[in-house]
């Protein structure tokens, strides 16, 4: 039985212990295929980096915390370190550390009325009951007090074919005219100087209900250098899932890395056309300035955590499947006190997916904008008993409900901005999803 709580009651009674083996051959080496053979109706976290041999999935929950408010993140680093500090590991050397999931709501309050959003709160740590970790090459499970899940018996398979899908065919004027004018607002608080950076953000429901494994198969192979992510709590009555190419931040052995993404091109098949976006990205006066706008905030962000960050005067290309953008990797090494619930409450939410100063561009959010964003451009990740994890902003995402799937875009909208141009770049964006949310096999209704 899972022990469910808020932050402020939370308090283990007692040492809760955990064992970790590892595995070595057939199915159950890959951590999907436990997600696969695992109950629907059970909670569920999953995370993959191709490029960086890491995928981890989290099956059922021996502990969970809720955490709201202006004081939802350090509220949740208390409640991480008393449950970690609680956990009584056995494991064999070169074993991973055991995992805490963790993942946050855009604001600090959702809707008073239920939505598909309601069953994720504002933030949420689990301990879950049985995970599946496996790094450069190696599986690991670990079992918290005996717990089990299906041990897998048969492989992934292939993913299936993306499907070219267009976002328009999944609108209607009314809404993309809704879009533009979000944008024509945006445009007039910055001329007016109340804003530098206004970031307004679109969704577009489908009917189809994808097959969650297959969706992630589809995910991993098409974004191998993007964290593929999926939350599912416990009822199974939505799932978060997506594929986000942006680091929030991460913290190995005391050195942190996080990074701006911000300024977006499409691809081109094209060689040439495809290194003619890519170059006029990196020499656009527009797409710089929004870019920057996103550096300068981290800087000041991680400087009053009291950490000094390095980073390259330019931005690079960071170039993935039917997008690209500028991308400027910032390190650090942190000093001691600073842990990564911390640095995450500091960061988020940043100017690329808030705009900037804060205060105004969410009265333009929340005023104007129509929409719940839920999870959406919020962190996700994980952290071990060692200080280690990873949150990633949670971009290039939809929500799997009863009704069908919502996804979710935005853009970044600073002085020099078009409407029209900013909607496609949204279009780019909401494309990276669509084609395979609607080849994925669908689920029963």
């Amino acid at each position: 039985m899972a022990l469910t709580t808020n932050a402020d009651s939370f308090k283990p009674s007692e040492m809760t212990r955990a064992t970790t083996i590892e595995l070595h051959t057939g199915p159950a080496l890959d951590p999907l295929a436990w997600l696969a053979a695992t109950s629907t109706d059970d909670e569920a976290w999953y995370w993959e980096v191709p490029n960086d041999d890491t995928s981890w999935v989290g099956l059922g929950t021996a502990a969970v915390v809720n955490v709201e408010g202006a004081g939802r993140f350090a509220d949740a680093a208390t409640a991480a370190a008393r449950l970690l500090d609680g956990i009584k590991l056995d494991a064999p050397l070169g074993a991973p550390a055991i995992r805490i999931a963790a993942g946050f709501a855009f604001d600090h309050h959702l809707h008073k009325t239920p939505t598909p959003w309601s069953a994720f709160g504002t933030g949420r740590l689990v301990l879950p009951a049985v995970q599946i970790t496996r790094h450069a090459g190696r599986t690991w499970v670990t079992r918290v007090e005996d717990e089990d899940r299906p041990t897998p018996l048969f492989n992934i398979p292939n993913p299936s074919t993306t499907e070219t899908a267009e976002p328009s065919d999944h609108t209607d004027l009314a809404a993309r005219e809704h879009y533009r004018q979000l944008v024509r607002l945006a445009l007039a608080a910055v001329k007016r100087g109340d804003l530098e950076k206004a970031v307004p953000c679109r969704s577009i429901q489908i009917s189809h209900r994808p097959e969650l494994t297959s969706l992630l198969a589809a995910l991993r192979f098409t974004y191998p250098t993007c964290a593929t992510l999926a939350v599912r709590p416990s009822g199974g009555a939505a799932t978060f899932v997506g594929a986000t190419p942006e680091r929030l931040a991460a913290v190995h052995t005391g050195h942190l890395h996080t990074a701006a993404l911000a300024g977006s091109a499409p691809r081109d098949p094209d060689p040439a056309i495809d290194a003619s976006l890519g170059q006029g990205l990196l020499i656009s006066p527009k797409e710089r300035a929004e870019h920057a706008v996103v550096v300068d905030a981290i800087d000041r962000a991680l400087h009053g955590l009291g950490v000094s960050d390095r980073h390259p005067r330019n931005p690079v290309l960071l170039q993935l499947h039917g997008i690209q953008h500028l991308h400027t990797p910032i390190d650090a090494e942190l000093p001691e006190g600073v842990g990564l619930l911390e640095l995450v409450g500091a960061l988020h939410p940043t100017p690329a997916v808030s705009g900037y100063p804060g205060e105004p561009a969410a009265e333009l959010r929340t005023t104007h904008e129509g929409m719940e964003r839920g999870w959406f451009a919020s962190p996700v990740g994980w952290l071990d008993a060692t200080g280690d994890g990873e949150f990633r902003v949670a971009l290039r995402t939809g929500l799997i409900h009863r009704d069908g799937t919502t996804l979710y875009a935005g853009a970044g909208v600073v002085a020099g901005s078009d409407p029209d141009r900013e909607l496609a770049e949204t279009d780019v964006k909401l494309r990276t999803l669509l084609g395979l949310v609607l080849a994925a096999e669908s689920t029963a209704s």
